[in-house]
């Protein structure tokens, strides 16, 4: 994300990027540890994209069957507002079809509108975040330390997050933006979504692609728990800054917004069985996805 000079612009951007933040701590950073143990090496997974530090291509995973995710076909980011010329022109020669960027209008307001090729047709699919940037936006400006504790501390943010991605599943809305974007990917019209900072919705839905073709729970786990190495030395930067501003006494109340953590994965599921009983059926009932765009999505994705 982009360090703003005022600190309502400060508090406005990092409301908007921690729509889909970096870096986490407890379990979420011994979970990130395991999964850069185990998860391909990073030159392998990340693309070099200059202006970004979660630009991924997901090709490269086995599926249960012993095939692979083709290489060079889809991507997930974070936002491509700080995208350079130089990145831009990286960016060309990946010949993307079409681009879905899940931001919110208030997120796009705050951290500017994305940098992209000419001609890469890139659709605007907001996915609601339930007001969670209205309330840090109200925190971090009162520059209150007992309101921060309050409403962010003793696992309430964490609690913010996991009731996020329980409405990823249960909100009609927001399923039909995912959906949209799978049928997307599955027509060949879509090879790059994001959000803000490419961890949560893109993360769900690059969980709901991996899933759907075949790739193991295990592996999905591995690749949604990346964005906590790839997006620390920037979230360390921003922590700084809040603290340096006088912003927030303890910034470390933010990490469990600005990173991913197993259990939020964990709870969009448990929405998933509760509502729907299994995965299949919430991609055909819950997103609408018929067999025919299902065998798409494999074909497209998969040697």
């Amino acid at each position: 994300m982009r360090i703003r000079g005022s600190r309502t612009a400060i508090a406005l951007g990092v409301g908007a990027a921690l729509l889909g933040g970096g870096i986490a701590a407890g379990p979420a950073a011994s979970a990130a540890q395991s999964a850069a143990a185990h998860a391909p090496p990073t030159a392998q997974r990340l693309v070099p994209v200059e202006g970004t530090a979660n630009f991924r291509d997901l090709g490269g995973y086995r599926t249960y069957d012993g095939e692979k995710t083709r290489s060079g076909v889809l991507y997930r980011s974070e936002a491509l507002n700080k995208v350079t010329p130089n990145g831009v022109a990286q960016m060309a020669a990946l010949k993307l079809k079409g681009i879905v960027d899940f931001r919110t209008a208030a997120e796009i307001a705050a951290n500017g509108p994305d940098k992209y090729p000419a001609g890469v047709p890139n659709t605007n699919l907001a996915v609601s975040d339930g007001g969670l940037m209205t309330t840090l936006y109200a925190v971090i400006t009162s520059g209150d330390p007992v309101k921060q504790e309050q409403i962010l501390g003793n696992g309430r943010a964490a609690q913010l997050m996991v009731d996020m991605y329980r409405t990823f599943v249960d909100d009609p809305a927001i399923r039909a933006q995912f959906a949209a974007t799978a049928k997307g990917v599955a027509n060949g019209t879509v090879s790059l979504y994001h959000c803000s900072a490419g961890k949560d919705r893109a993360g769900w839905m690059t969980a709901i692609l991996l899933t759907a073709v075949g790739v193991p729970t295990g592996t999905v786990n591995q690749d949604y728990l990346l964005s906590n190495q790839y997006l620390k030395p920037g979230n360390d930067a921003l922590k700084q800054q809040l603290l340096a501003s006088g912003r927030m006494q303890n910034p470390s109340l933010l990490d469990p917004l600005l990173g991913v953590d197993q259990r939020y994965l964990d709870a969009a599921r448990a929405a998933i069985d509760a509502r729907y009983g299994s995965f299949g059926k919430y991609l055909t009932d819950g997103l609408g996805l018929d067999i025919l765009t299902l065998v798409k999505l494999r074909q497209r994705l998969v040697t």
